[in-house]
């Protein structure tokens, strides 16, 4: 028997059990997380941004306009 996911939402602080992620928070030194909002609240979240794709042009600058066929490529 597994637990049902409890989060709370980051929008109204109530605690839902049918949680969305609305964001992944990525942190440099250490773990990151994940936010999530109830259902009713999840619409006023913008999409989720793809941290690869905000990270392509410095990491093409960086290859001399090509990328390596390593990870997330």
């Amino acid at each position: 028997m597994t637990r049902p996911a409890v989060r709370m939402c980051a929008r109204c602080h109530r605690t839902t059990d049918r949680p969305v992620l609305v964001h992944e928070v990525h942190a440099a030194t250490g773990p990151g997380f994940n936010v999530y909002a109830c259902p009713a609240c999840a619409d006023h979240y913008p999409p989720m941004t793809d941290v690869l794709e905000v990270t392509k042009p410095t990491r093409e600058k960086r290859a001399g306009g090509r990328l390596s066929k390593g990870a997330g490529n």
